[in-house]
């Protein structure tokens, strides 16, 4: 047995070996020639020792690191910041004075990362975070990518209801954090968050995942279609589906085959009533009745996703309720946290907006450049926006929809004829008003009937549609023949829909001429043309600009270049042809661009048709609502 006197050497602890290196421990008091007692209260704590020189080491670096940047990288910098990161209170007073004094050019992510203890031999804590978010997404549902939307998503059942979220939006951000959350908490009673930059890595990796191993499958915004019939989203807590064919309509249970995804900023639409009352709609909406079947077939249309759908345009004096009117449509069509919204400020801001809106519903709009009469004609029957993708140069983002569209302007907005022939143009009276809490409450408690009319009103015309058949049909071929359907379910002849949407669209050229100053000094100058000659007009561009400023009306709109004045007769020459004005102009040659302008005929189409406006406004006035 060893000698219990004899001095021997034991393995260091961890306290040992950080803080009394280099002495010798012994356990024979003889070999000493002092014995003391320690005295705690006096004593050193080398954990607070070491948090000092750590502090000091931090203020150091950051004393010279706007001038030596690579003072923040060093070894002994990353060791200071894990020690002070590793105290809360530290941590937070010690960033933001990091923060404060490092240099613009160094991410505070990257001197953060600095502080993350290794978890594993081959990454970092960030890593092992995404790796775990990854497993924990495919342990939870099912990887699906739409190839149309370009779109990734996850179907995953919480609270009892199958909910499909595309990866990386706000819902799946949201979703992914409590799960981790609480997954972390049930193994060690310490729940903890995953940061962003993990959660988006690991966004990314599902992306990937989920387009080259997930499922091909289309999920739907608001509505879709299929071969049984048409599905609407409702939008509420239980995400209930309705499903409506032509033998009648039913409420399910989302998931399923066909899927679809909630937008943030969606709301959910009104559940329908079996016994609903159609006919009460017209009490809270400003719509004249002569034209109410125009908007009737407007609103079914935007039931079915895949066909062309016409752009509904409002227009009224002040007080005429449009607002009012276009609010509460989109609530039976899709309801949005803001139903309502300003004019967009650039084409790709109106594909953006339709991204994540069925559908495009702008107020107040006082002009439309013709980029943006291009954008909504495209939006409307369909095609797409492509824009360099952010951070790239190499690669493109690209937004394909077709949407239903609903504007409103006091005066008439739509100058374009490819525009026009994709519109349907109602002109509202002026109303007498209620007080708006008091319309507010009687539309809650109508609205469940009104939307189960609508409903039931969408069944009849599927029922009938198959049977419809066009002669002659016009640009929107697919709503005409929709609306001939359901005008027929409702007990009017055949060819009462189709007659009233060529006649709206006959005034809507009126219109459109009225709101183009080009075309309205084009159509005075025709007919203040006096000579026996059908020759109003020949010469160059220039000199056409020079004689029309004699008959200019407003300047806001008014061309300032005899380019931009070619580009304004090219958009309207379809509907000065149809006034029998004749305008043919020329390729650029040595002296510019030549323009002719005759009378067709000697016709006079324009008078005949702004009669027939007049004649349709006057019905309108007749039929003033005062429930407003």
């Amino acid at each position: 047995m060893d000698n219990p006197d004899q001095n021997y050497e034991k393995p260091l602890n961890l306290d040992q070996k950080l803080f009394f290196q280099g002495e010798k421990l012994q356990n024979n008091v003889h070999d000493i020639n002092q014995v003391h007692h320690l005295d705690l209260s006096q004593a050193i704590d080398p954990v607070h020792e070491e948090i000092e020189r750590a502090k000091q080491v931090i203020d150091a670096a950051l004393i010279g690191c706007g001038e030596n940047p690579a003072a923040l990288a060093t070894p002994e910098f990353a060791e200071a910041l894990a020690l002070v990161y590793a105290n809360p209170a530290l941590k937070f007073e010690y960033r933001d004075k990091i923060k404060s004094s490092k240099p613009s050019g160094v991410p505070m992510a990257d001197i953060d990362s600095m502080a993350e203890p290794e978890r594993s031999a081959n990454g970092d804590q960030h890593d092992s975070v995404a790796t775990e978010l990854i497993e924990l997404v495919m342990g939870s549902g099912a990887l699906c990518f739409d190839v149309v939307a370009d779109k990734a998503f996850i179907s995953t059942t919480y609270d009892g209801i199958e909910r499909t979220m595309p990866i990386g939006g706000k819902e799946f951000v949201d979703w992914v954090s409590f799960k981790y959350y609480t997954e972390t908490k049930a193994a060690s009673n310490f729940g903890k968050s995953a940061s962003e930059s993990a959660i988006k890595q690991a966004g990314l990796a599902l992306s990937g995942i989920a387009k080259h191993d997930g499922e091909n499958q289309r999920v739907h915004l608001r509505v879709a279609d299929s071969n049984e019939g048409h599905y609407l989203y409702v939008g509420d807590q239980s995400r209930q589906i309705i499903e409506i064919s032509p033998t009648g309509w039913r409420l399910i249970r989302g998931g399923g085959a066909v899927k679809f995804w909630q937008p943030s900023s969606m709301q959910s639409l009104p559940i329908p009533a079996t016994d609903g009352d159609l006919s009460k709609l017209w009490s809270f909406i400003n719509i004249p009745e002569p034209v109410r079947l125009l908007v009737l077939a407007w609103l079914l249309e935007c039931f079915r996703a895949e066909t062309p759908k016409p752009i509904l345009a409002l227009n009224g004096t002040q007080g005429s309720a449009k607002s009012s009117t276009q609010n509460k449509l989109r609530q039976l069509i899709d309801n949005n946290s803001v139903n309502l919204r300003a004019a967009p400020k650039s084409v790709e801001d109106v594909f953006v907006s339709a991204g994540c809106n069925w559908l495009a519903s702008f107020e107040n709009l006082s002009h439309i450049t013709p980029a943006m009469q291009d954008a909504l004609c495209t939006l409307a029957t369909g095609g797409g926006f492509a824009s360099r993708t952010l951070y790239t140069n190499a690669d493109e983002t690209i937004i394909e929809v077709r949407r239903p569209v609903i504007i409103n302007s006091i005066p008439n907005v739509i100058t374009a004829q490819d525009l026009t022939d994709r519109a349907i143009s109602i002109e509202l009276p002026p109303i007498v008003y209620r007080e708006e809490a008091e319309i507010s409450a009687e539309w809650e408690t109508a609205k469940p009937g009104i939307f189960g009319g609508l409903l039931d009103l969408f069944v009849k015309t599927l029922a009938l549609l198959p049977s419809v058949k066009l002669v002659n049909p016009p640009r929107m071929a697919d709503f005409t023949r929709l609306g001939e359907a359901m005008a027929q379910a409702l007990g009017h002849p055949a060819g009462t829909f189709d007659a009233l949407y060529k006649a709206n669209r006959a005034e809507s050229i009126g219109r459109a001429l009225e709101a183009s100053p080009v075309a309205v000094a084009v159509r005075d100058m025709t007919e203040a043309h006096t000579g026996s000659s059908a020759l109003v007009f020949s010469g160059t561009m220039k000199n056409l600009l020079d004689t029309l400023d004699k008959h200019k009306h407003e300047s806001t709109a008014w061309p300032k270049s005899p380019r931009g004045l070619g580009d304004v007769l090219r958009r309207q020459q379809p509907a000065l042809s149809s006034l029998g004005i004749g305008i043919e102009i020329s390729k650029p040659g040595k002296h510019g661009v030549n323009v002719e302008i005759k009378k067709k005929n000697g016709e006079h189409g324009f008078k005949d048709l702004h009669a027939k406006r007049k004649v349709l406004h006057t019905n309108s006035m007749a039929n003033d609502v005062e429930v407003f």
